[in-house]
């Protein structure tokens, strides 16, 4: 045996070996060590991923419930919008979704359950909670046995709806339709609106624009407005705001004066104001009789609340009022037939017609306002003169059909009037599409054939939706109507009676029986031809008018024309001449709801304001849902 010291390349290639399983060992110790990060990272990623998706599901269970919460409200408009979604907690909470699945494109990414409770509810108004659980990959109900419990996040949402003075009020000229302003020498003192295009088609009329709010409250006589829009947003409540608006473009208008003119001021492809449903004037009939509206003649009452309910009163009311003995309305009145209304009128309040309007000559206030306007469009002047004229005459004149201006039994009237009601950019014929605007099938592209496409407009369908045993089971078909039945002002029913309407045609305007003591009530002492009390050279208007149907006047005086108040309709045939024809906005009906004659006009269901959201700890749906 040999004994000594190792050879200096075996040292060697024994350290070298040693390298290598150091290395090695490393190695392994890094890869176990991401691979323990990896691992750790998607199941927290896996966590994540479930997080968002549980959030989206909830999500889409309040959007769910926001838009049964709406359509509620729709079915039940023709009564009071707020009653449909009141109507819904008759028995407690509404559960309108149980494990329903989100499902896109054949695809199911999860379930959510939703609860909807009533917190605060008022005549007014209703504060609602709305807790929605997203489920993935399923809700408990559908889990087989043994499987784990699913992912879930439940969101709760506050949210307070109610009734508002309806916002086609905010303006001086209103027509649910494609609007027009033809002539150099007319002047709009406020805001003009259509919910289609507007067309000045290249006149110069004046547009001063009117600066909108959304309060008017009093400290005794003292006016303050509040809730100024800047519609122009250039961040300065300045009194410049207001101007045209349209659903659809604006045209023409490079010759417009006043703000209008500015481009600032002119607001195209705006959402559409939907104009309130009149086809059912129960809730109206309501409202008089509860408020104690009166309309009277030299201090004698004539009818109160509502005329016509009666077996001893006629449908139709004649009211002409002298300078001496006005024609006084003081609240809401309804009038289930149709209304003749000229002369002088009084008091503070709304006239509601079941039929046309009829207003054959001037129609003036005994006690105006001291100025149509104020002095300029500022908050301070406008406050000033609504400190000054809060008590001075003040009438809404409402039609179910339409108002009929001057002497629409002479034949020029009919004749012009007729050319207008039948021109295809004035088009009344409920096959309008799903806009309810005309002349709108190609889209705001104009190009046939692409995803904007009207194609229900033309189609000779009368498209609109009907009531379902669902919804009889949820208590929203309105009294007088049945499962099958329209809802009313749904699809192409444009004024909201639940019945298809032709082109609307001047034999429409006709007087409903003849001027007698036999067929109307009122001031009428016998018998009247109704061109004996007409004028085809009216000069003045002092009112709100309002009708979802006709607005249809001839008038050709010497003196300039003036309208003082609002005019809003659905199609409006005005022709005249003159030296001007001027709509001044009365600027009474500023502050929504809070107006001076606000809690007497039509209102509408508010957005539902969504007023704050939390993420729940615990899952308040959870019974429901197992």
């Amino acid at each position: 045996m040999h004994t000594g010291t190792s050879h200096p390349a075996a040292r060697e290639a024994g350290n070298a070996l040693v390298a290598v399983l150091v290395a090695a060992v490393s190695v392994s110790g890094l890869l176990y060590a991401a691979l323990t990060t990896t691992t750790v990272d998607l199941r927290n990623s896996s966590r994540s991923i479930d997080d968002v998706r549980t959030s989206a599901l909830a999500q889409a269970g309040i959007e769910r419930a926001l838009e049964e919460l709406r359509a509620a409200g729709r079915k039940y408009d023709t009564i009071n919008p707020l009653q449909g979604i009141r109507t819904l907690f008759a028995s407690g909470p509404y559960v309108p979704f149980v494990a329903t699945p989100l499902v896109v494109g054949g695809q199911n990414f999860g379930e959510f359950t939703v609860t909807v409770t009533a917190v605060v509810d008022t005549p007014e108004s209703m504060e609602l909670t709305i807790d929605s659980t997203g489920y993935y990959p399923v809700a408990p109900v559908h889990l087989a046995p043994g499987i784990p419990a699913p992912r879930h996040k439940s969101l709760r949402v506050s949210v307070k709806v109610g009734l508002e003075q309806s916002k086609v009020f905010d303006n001086g000229y209103f027509i649910n339709n494609w609007g027009w302003f033809y002539g150099s020498n007319m002047v709009c003192n406020g805001n003009a609106r259509s919910n289609g295009q507007f067309d000045v088609a290249g006149h110069a009329p004046t547009i001063t624009g009117q600066p909108t709010y959304d309060s008017l409250t009093w400290a005794g006589s003292t006016a303050t407005l509040s809730g100024y829009r800047d519609d122009n947003e250039d961040g300065l409540e300045d009194g410049n705001d207001g101007g045209i608006f349209a659903g659809w473009d604006i045209t023409g208008v490079s010759n417009v004066n006043g703000n209008g003119g500015l481009v600032g001021n002119q607001h195209d492809y705006q959402d559409q104001v939907a104009m309130p449903n009149l086809s059912d004037l129960t809730a109206y009939e309501q409202r008089a009789i509860a408020a104690g509206g009166s309309v009277s003649v030299s201090g004698i009452p004539l009818f109160t609340g509502v005329y016509g309910d009666d077996s001893t009163e006629k449908q139709n009311l004649y009211l002409v009022g002298t300078p001496t003995d006005p024609i006084r309305i003081d609240g809401t009145v309804v009038v289930r037939g149709s209304v003749v209304l000229a002369g002088v009128i009084t008091g503070q309040g709304a006239i509601y017609a079941g039929g046309n309007v009829y207003v054959p000559n001037d129609l003036t206030y005994a006690d105006p306002p001291t100025t149509a306007r104020p002095a300029d469009n500022t908050q301070t002047e406008t406050q000033a003169w609504l400190t000054a004229n809060r008590n001075k005459d003040f009438v809404a004149v409402l039609s179910r059909e339409s108002i009929v201006l001057g002497d629409h039994t002479d034949y020029d009237w009919r004749t012009s009037v007729n050319g207008w009601l039948s021109h295809s950019m004035n088009q009344s014929k409920e096959d309008a599409g799903e806009d309810g605007i005309p002349n709108t099938s190609l889209g705001k592209d104009g190009i046939a054939g692409t995803e904007d496409d009207d194609v229900l407009e033309g189609d000779s369908v009368f498209t609109v939706e009907t009531y379902t045993a669902q919804d009889e089971a949820l208590g929203l078909i309105p009294p007088g109507l049945t499962v099958g039945s329209v809802i009313p002002g749904s699809g192409e029913d444009i004024d909201g009676d639940g019945v298809f309407d032709d082109t609307l045609i001047v034999a429409d305007l006709d007087l409903p029986a003849p001027l007698d003591t036999y067929d109307w009530g009122g001031t009428i002492s016998g018998p009247v031809t109704y061109s004996s009390i007409a004028s085809q050279a009216m000069t003045r208007l002092d009112g709100v008018f309002y009708t979802n149907h006709a607005f249809a006047w001839m008038t050709t005086p010497t003196q300039p024309i003036h309208v003082n108040g609002s005019v809003v309709s659905r199609n409006e045939s005005i022709i005249y001449g003159g030296p001007s024809l001027n709509f001044n906005y009365d600027c009474r009906l500023l502050g929504g709801s809070s107006s001076v004659i606000g809690d007497m006009l039509p209102r509408m269901l508010t957005g539902l304001e969504v007023r704050g959201w939390m993420v729940l700890d615990e899952d308040p749906n959870l019974a429901i849902s197992l």
